[in-house]
């Protein structure tokens, strides 16, 4: 008797993939050689736990019938199936703009359809080429991690198999793939190095090629994960209430410290390219500021490394009895009893109507020790500079100030009589309120 044929190392994969994840997976296929091997290696390990995504993007003709052979498909092997038309058209950065739309697309779909999962096709040649285009264009080790096997909901349970035992899964079934000219469309980076840059390393180098600079990819990702991970305990290290510790940053080593500010500008939501990390990391260095996008600014001043915003616009405001009144980052009060204990600044009940604005050029204030400046008194508490303009002055029916909210004249307790509360809302300041 003879030996029996060895199992086809995409259902070898797609076997070890559902022995590890639990939950229905939506297979994503456009019906090209990678999504079919996708769909019939799945639909022969686990047709119970599978669906079956196809959509129509919108850029190709042909496309349309493309989602109805694979429709067809499905329903011969008696997967459930879904699709969508997401009318996109062509331009600048349509490969970007197709692949945002097809995932938003997907995770519509599977949270509709319950899956836990979105497969993609990526094989272990999508990943060489992915490393070789990275490095073309410039790239860190995070960069050169590569395709992830798992990134968040979305899996790529081939990406360790070749293109040649993908072809041969497919052929071996008796399907027809379809040709997605897209992939010889020589404007596209990815079909160049599709088509030139990866045959001519293997006719250099061996066959072995995109096996190695897959497994390199790998490598990166395993690196960088212990990186990012040291990179997150030094962040909660350095974090101080308005910022980063600026000597801390410092302490550490470039790689580390780089990664530390990337995950802080994530965390605030700026999109840092490798030019403005680099222009971040002088500012910590030396001191100083430097642009972000949105009108913000990263500064690095008397040990603090902080982003600071656009200066907001706060119109004056009237402050009428018992109610709050937002302005700034405050809120404040106007009452005829303060409860005991409770910091209020008193009203003298000559001042008439009262009111709360921003600061003005030259702006004084009387007090018992002669006259100050608004702005010496905010400098003095360490008010940040974006925030000067924003900060909440109590002014009587004349304009004239009467308390740098917060800061000066300093408050008393058991006030007798009408008073001012104010209370911060997400701001540290000197004295406390």
């Amino acid at each position: 008797m003879g030996k029996a044929a060895p199992e086809s190392p995409v259902v070898s994969a797609l076997r070890e993939f559902f022995d590890e994840h639990e939950g229905r997976t939506l297979l994503a296929v456009s019906g090209g050689v990678d999504s079919l091997a996708l769909l019939t290696g799945a639909a022969e390990v686990a047709p119970e736990r599978v669906g079956v995504a196809s959509l129509d993007h919108g850029l190709r003709v042909e496309a349309a019938a493309e989602v109805e052979a694979v429709r067809e498909q499905a329903r011969r092997l008696g997967l459930p199936f879904h699709t969508a038309r997401l009318g996109l058209r062509p331009g600048p950065g349509m490969e970007a703009r197709a692949r945002q739309a097809r995932y938003r697309s997907l995770e519509e779909i599977r949270q509709g359809g319950g899956y836990a999962w979105v497969a993609t096709a990526h094989t272990r040649d999508d990943q060489a080429e992915t490393l070789l285009m990275r490095l073309a264009r410039g790239t860190a080790l995070r960069g050169a991690a590569g395709i992830r096997g798992r990134t968040g909901t979305v899996v790529r349970p081939l990406l360790g198999v070749g293109r040649d035992a993908i072809a041969a899964h497919v052929a071996a079934r008796g399907l027809s793939p379809v040709d997605d000219p897209t992939n010889r469309d020589g404007s596209l980076l990815r079909a160049r190095i599709r088509g030139t840059v990866l045959p001519a390393l293997v006719a250099a180098a061996g066959p072995t090629v995109p096996g190695k600079l897959a497994a390199f990819a790998a490598q990166a990702a395993e690196d960088e994960a212990l990186l990012a991970e040291q990179a997150g305990r030094a962040l909660e290290r350095a974090r101080v209430p308005a910022g980063l510790d600026a000597v801390a940053l410092r302490s550490l080593p470039g790689s580390l410290r780089r990664r530390v500010l990337l995950a802080w500008f994530e965390e605030e939501g700026v999109v840092a390219s490798a030019g403005l990390l680099r222009r971040a990391e002088a500012a910590v260095g030396r001191g100083g500021r430097t642009g972000l996008p949105g009108r913000r600014l990263l500064r690095s001043e008397g040990g603090l490394v902080r982003i600071a915003g656009p200066p907001p616009t706060v119109a004056e405001a009237t402050l009428p009895e018992g109610v709050w009144v937002a302005f700034g980052r405050f809120r404040l009060r106007r009452e005829r009893a303060v409860p005991p204990g409770v910091p209020a600044f008193a009203l003298t009940g000559g001042e008439g109507a009262v009111g709360v604005r921003g600061r003005r050029p030259g702006d004084r204030i009387e007090g018992a020790e002669g006259r100050r400046l608004v702005q010496d008194i905010l400098v003095d508490g360490r008010v940040p500079a974006e925030e000067r303009d924003a900060w909440p002055l109590l002014v009587d029916a004349a304009g004239r100030v009467l308390w740098v909210v917060a800061l000066w004249p300093p408050l008393r307790e058991g006030v007798a009589g009408e008073a001012v509360r104010a209370e911060a809302t997400s701001v540290t300041v000197s004295e406390g309120l």
